[in-house]
């Protein structure tokens, strides 16, 4: 009977645990994405920061990560690590707690055994992978950079990469719409002698890809820009360099020895530099090769730039600052950096500059290509950055020149606190705060009815919260006073007008107690399911019912809008 009874009793014992079981796993699976604690361990990494990773890069390293996943991953990082006050500025040596788990290094040799005969001999020390779709435009250089973050010994993992994706036969041939794999993590695979000897020819072809970019483009399904739209693109970026374009009429170009060359703009349109340069560009590539000889043998200011149906736009744009003098036309493969204190950081595709200029700083555009999914950057961030020597250009695709409208916020003006004297500045603050501040407040020392003399003082700022009572002043007390006024349950708070600003906020805060923060602040678009940007700053974070950042420096309107609309972010000047 009682062995019946404890059979019963384990029985309901195990229906209870694995009911609880499957409760807490479908509670887990509901808050996957909204709690570090919903993920099990077995699914989570971890990652050591490199010299120059950034937030960003890392998030999309991800093992499995897709676009649409980016900003949800980003916010997740942020839960899973809460020990990192500011996640967009990292140090090297920092240990990152990651989302989804790396390929194991079994499923690396089996990888490896699916490569051709001299991948199989390799030995694979680590293997992290994941899936790559290759887009329009893409090469492989381009995929190293950008998706990994290499930007040293790139030919070493472009034969990485191949390494791992057999069905590559040429690294200078990949077609939009394939799949291929990427390397998670750094791994060392042991080359064999083949490997080991003198450079190939194929390595050849790699070192001009890498100097040449555009000659390794080649896509199944290429989706050609019109070329009404591709001309549209050259004028805009041409003329953001001070160039006119000339796309009617005729052109004359008088012979030296007489006679004239006329030319009708509408098929080759004409491209004016201030320095003088003049460029043709023969858009449907029909002008004879003499033409081009007459025009470089007798003026030395002309050229003729010949263009293929071929060459998507960024080709025809690099044809054309090769040939203009005084500008250069580069790829860029890091982040770049504008402003100062507040600061920018952002990626775009191409940097065209004018190299030789008294203008400070030099004119300089940024070219951002867009594909499918890809987010535009806020019309703010684009005007911030034109406002200190950079023009960004967004092109689609497909479509060609695209942007945000401009965004119109609704803002008061930005609250400034004088910093006049400590007790305006003071009163600014606590009034800024919503603690109700009084201004030049009598405070009474002694009572004619209870002390037989009646004496007061003028206090500079006076506050009462709750049970405690806060008097500022700007000038020194005697001990006496300082007694009576401490033994009544006052808080007393000394500041001097040759205190600096920074310093009365920093006094006057840690006084009464009031949560704030000193240090620098990073502020990215993932987080909000924005383009990849980071907007930064130094100055003071204050806890209040609303967050406030108090900064020494003149905000643009559209910024402090940006700021406030995406991140809540209040802001005030001092």
């Amino acid at each position: 009977m009682a062995k019946q009874f404890f059979r019963a009793f384990f029985a309901v014992l195990l229906v209870l645990v694995f009911s609880c079981q499957a409760a807490t796993a479908k509670e887990d699976t509901a808050q996957i994405t909204l709690s570090k604690t919903a993920l099990p361990k077995s699914k989570l990494y971890t990652y050591t920061v490199k010299k120059g990773d950034i937030l960003s890069v890392i998030v999309r390293n991800i093992p499995g990560i897709t676009e649409k996943d980016i900003a949800d991953n980003y916010l997740l990082i942020q839960e899973l690590n809460p020990n990192i006050k500011d996640v967009n500025k990292l140090s090297v040596g920092q240990k990152l707690i990651l989302p989804g788990k790396p390929h194991t290094e079994e499923d690396g040799q089996k990888i490896a055994s699916a490569a051709s005969p001299e991948a199989q001999t390799q030995a694979v020390s680590t293997v992290g992978t994941k899936t790559y779709v290759i887009k329009e435009g893409d090469n492989l250089f381009r995929i190293v950079v950008r998706e990994l973050g290499i930007t040293s010994n790139v030919k070493e993992k472009l034969e990485l990469i191949k390494s791992i994706n057999p069905h590559i036969k040429d690294v200078t041939k990949i077609y939009a719409g394939d799949t291929i794999l990427l390397p998670t993590k750094d791994f060392s695979p042991i080359p064999t002698a083949k490997q080991q000897a003198a450079v190939t020819e194929e390595e050849k072809l790699i070192e001009e890809s890498i100097s040449h970019p555009e000659t390794i483009i080649e896509a199944k399904d290429k989706i050609a820009m019109p070329p009404e739209a591709r001309l549209a693109v050259i004028k805009h970026v041409v003329t953001q360099m001070n160039a006119t374009v000339t796309a009617s009429g005729n052109y004359y170009l008088p012979l030296p020895k007489g006679g004239q060359v006329t030319i009708d703009c509408s098929k080759m349109p004409v491209i004016e530099f201030e320095n003088n340069t003049t460029i043709f560009l023969d858009l449907e590539d029909r002008a004879p090769d003499d033409l081009k000889n007459i025009i470089s043998d007798n003026w030395k200011n002309f050229s003729l730039v010949k263009v293929t149906q071929k060459d998507d736009v960024i080709v025809v744009l690099r044809k054309i600052f090769d040939a203009a003098k005084n500008y250069s036309m580069t790829k860029q493969n890091k982040p770049l950096t504008i402003g100062a204190p507040l600061s920018a950081e952002f990626f775009v595709d191409w940097v065209i500059k004018e190299t030789t200029t008294r203008q400070i700083p030099p004119l300089t555009q940024g070219l951002r290509i867009l594909y499918e999914n890809d987010l535009l950057f806020p019309r703010a961030l684009k005007n911030f950055a034109q406002r200190n020597g950079l023009i960004i250009t967004e092109i689609s695709a497909q479509k060609g020149i695209v942007g945000k409208p401009e965004e119109i916020y609704s803002l008061p003006p930005v609250t400034k606190y004088p910093s006049t004297s400590a007790k305006e500045f003071s009163y600014a603050l606590l009034s800024d705060l919503g603690l109700r501040p009084e201004k030049d407040v009598d405070i009474k020392i002694f009572d004619t009815e209870k002390d037989g003399i009646n004496l007061s003082i003028k206090a500079d700022v006076l506050v009462n919260t709750g049970d405690s009572k806060y008097i500022v002043f700007s000038r020194e007390l005697s001990p006496q006073l300082i007694n009576v006024l401490t033994q009544a349950g006052n808080k007393l708070i000394f500041l001097s007008d040759n205190d600096s600003p920074k310093y009365i906020m920093e006094r006057m805060l840690q006084a009464m107690n009031i949560p704030a923060y000193f240090g620098h602040f990073s502020f990215s678009g993932l987080e909000r399911k924005q383009a990849s940007f980071t907007l930064s700053f130094s100055g003071t974070k204050i806890k209040t019912s609303k967050d406030i950042y108090v900064i020494d420096f003149n905000i643009a309107q559209e910024i402090r809008g940006l700021l406030q609309e995406m991140w809540s972010a209040n802001i005030a000047e001092y």
